[in-house]
């Protein structure tokens, strides 16, 4: 009987804790994060009775979280996968909007400036031609500014993402470091690690992948390691290594992320990667800097035509035209953490060859070296000292030194970035458009041989001479002077440049012949030069001569559109992923409440019969007591 009544008793504690436990899951079934927990039975150690071996009854041998490693990890993997493409895709969405609208973009606006150097074209003299034309320069200036504005305000949401963040990790962080102390002393007191406890750490990791991949390691105590980036420790048991969210050395409002190492901070922004925050960075510093960048080498190739093309002409007043355009110098940055006080500036010398790409330049006391900002890469081809009697030169871009720098200063030159908010337009008098050619061709009118002279083609407007008159005088057949000097061969059909005009001389002159090149006064109905700056927007400008303005928007529009339908495609495709591998882990760890039903049906009889059981045990000593009275 007494075997009876003690294997009865355990089996009513036993049977009593996994109707607790039981309960436990049921209420837990919407909690987030929670691991539906089992209860493990075994059979007590039996009693020996002679050659007899009795049981003894059954215990709680533990209750443990139903719980796989190996699926908990893709779940956060997939979390920090799909959080980084979702956050990716918001911010591409965003430049994607502002730069292909048909109405508001870019190509709009370009098309529609064209269009009114065209109408200038079709009626030089026409003042409201004329007008509309330099209106809509302004509204292409404005559209310039306008989309710099939108790529200065996303980069101030990506700083407050960046920030906001690195505040919620460091949050995280410090949670999952408090879990890692009560669960070691848990570990250390009683030998056993509390499964809430468990869960709401592995809630908090979760948490933390959706903001920054991370990488964990369990220790011996129970605790979890958890490191970011190239293995940068952010928890070391029931420590945290503080995050920062900083100002870059070169850029003061362009936000960083650094460990905090006590006595200063390490960037790491470069190395971090999935999550929100790893979202962010690689959209500010892949997409929306390289659109700065070409957004930027676009103004100026849209600038700098227009202002060559207008010197190449002559205004209604008959001067040689000027500027339309500002053109921004390439942009500089020094670091703060700089010894010296040297500047350095720079500016374009060949547009066809600048490419964008922003240099980082380090001094080490002796020499130089140059490497691409973006990726780190060694740059290669810079030539000169950095003086300025030898400034560096790259990629069409000359750039030097004031004085003397000194070891461990960097810089970094960023050839188009500041373009884009400097274009502004500089000429206001609709007069000033230089329709007509800066100078025009005369055959002599007493020349008896058959040579021609071709339109002059100005092909360097800033020649001191452009404007002279020019006397070319055939002394024979095959041989000709300028302005009464020299002795030239003639072949006919070669281009010839003089004092900044080029032109072709063709057919038979003879000696006596003479052909003349003057300025073009009186012209109010030439359109010469102005059909030239129409055609501007189908000039090859930029990548060595190969690709046009209206290539280079086209370009640019396309990129941004395809990165977005990527980052679109992979938000969906990560998005699956993420919904399966949840659906797996749910398969595993989440509560069934059918299957928890049917447990808590199956506890309770067996409760019951364990009750009965015990009731059967005490009438039975109850009987036996009575039998001695």
């Amino acid at each position: 009987m007494g075997d009876m009544l003690g294997n009865a008793l355990s089996a009513l504690v036993s049977y009593q804790r996994a109707l607790a436990t039981t309960s436990h899951n049921i209420a837990n079934a919407d909690t987030e994060g929670y691991s539906r927990q089992r209860v493990d039975f075994a059979t007590r150690v039996p009693q020996q009775l002679g050659s007899t071996t009795i049981g003894s009854g059954v215990k709680v041998a533990s209750v443990s979280r139903v719980y796989d490693n190996f699926t908990a990890g893709q779940l956060r993997s997939a979390q920090a996968a799909f959080s980084a493409v979702d956050n990716s895709y918001q911010l591409a969405s965003q430049l994607d909007n502002a730069l292909a609208d048909p109405n508001l973009g870019l190509g709009a606006s370009l098309s529609r400036y064209y269009n009114s150097i065209q109408g200038v074209a079709d009626d030089p003299s026409s003042i409201s031609s004329r007008q509309l034309m330099l209106a809509e320069a302004q509204g292409l200036g404005d559209r310039f500014a306008d989309l710099s504005a939108q790529l200065a305000s996303l980069s101030r949401e990506v700083n407050v993402r960046i920030s906001t963040s690195v505040s919620d990790i460091n949050d995280l962080a410090t949670q999952v470091a408090d879990i890692n102390l009560l669960i070691s002393e848990s570990k250390g007191k009683f030998g056993t690690t509390p499964n809430d406890l468990l869960d709401q750490r592995d809630q908090a990791l979760l948490s933390l992948n959706e903001l920054i991949g991370i990488k964990s390691v369990e220790q011996n105590d129970g605790t979890v390691s958890v490191f970011v980036g190239n293995g940068e420790a952010l928890v070391l048991g029931d420590r945290t290594i503080k995050m920062n969210a900083v100002s870059n050395v070169f850029e003061p409002g362009r936000i960083e992320v650094a460990m905090d190492l006590g006595g200063g901070n390490a960037v790491i922004s470069g190395s971090l990667s999935g999550g929100s925050l790893g979202g962010s960075l690689n959209f500010r510093d892949g997409l929306l800097d390289e659109t700065r960048n070409e957004l930027g080498r676009i103004s100026l190739a849209v600038a700098s035509s227009m202002n060559e093309q207008n010197r190449a002409g002559i205004d209604l007043r008959g001067n040689q035209g000027a500027d339309i355009f500002s053109v921004p110098d390439p942009v500089v940055h020094r670091s703060i953490n700089n010894s010296s006080a040297t500047q350095m500036t720079a500016q374009i010398t060949d547009l066809s060859q600048v490419t964008g790409n922003n240099v980082l330049m380090r001094f080490n006391g002796s020499s130089w070296s140059f490497f691409d900002e973006a990726n780190g890469q060694p740059v290669s081809g810079v030539t000169g000292s950095g003086s300025v009697a030898d400034p560096f030169q790259l990629s069409g871009v000359q750039f030097s030194l004031n004085g003397a720098a000194a070891a461990g200063d960097q810089f970094v030159l960023r050839p188009t970035e500041g373009a884009t908010a400097g274009l502004k337009i500089v000429l206001t008098d609709p007069a000033g458009i230089a329709a007509a050619a800066a100078t025009r061709s005369l055959t002599g009118s007493n020349n008896i041989g058959t040579g021609s002279i071709s339109q002059t083609n100005v092909v360097d407007s800033s020649d001191p001479n452009l404007l002279n008159n020019v006397d070319i005088e055939f002394l024979n057949a095959n041989t000709y002077q300028v302005n009464g000097s020299g002795s030239f061969s003639y072949t006919p059909g070669t281009d010839l440049n003089i004092n900044g005009n080029q032109f072709v001389l063709n057919g038979s002159p003879v000696a006596g012949d003479h052909f003349f090149i003057g300025a073009n006064t009186n012209a109010v109905g030439d359109n010469r030069n102005i059909l030239k700056l129409a055609g501007a927007e189908n000039l090859k400008l930029l990548n060595g001569g190969t690709v046009s303005v209206q290539d280079a928007v086209n370009g640019l529009v396309g990129d941004i559109a395809v990165a977005t339908r990527s980052a679109q495609i992979n938000k969906q495709s990560q998005e699956n992923l993420l919904t399966q591998t949840r659906a797996r882990y749910e398969s595993v760890s989440g509560v069934n409440l059918d299957e928890e039903a049917a447990n808590l049906l199956k506890f309770q009889q067996a409760y019951q019969a364990a009750a009965q059981a015990t009731s059967i045990a005490n009438d039975l000593f109850q009987n036996l007591m009575s039998a001695f009275r």
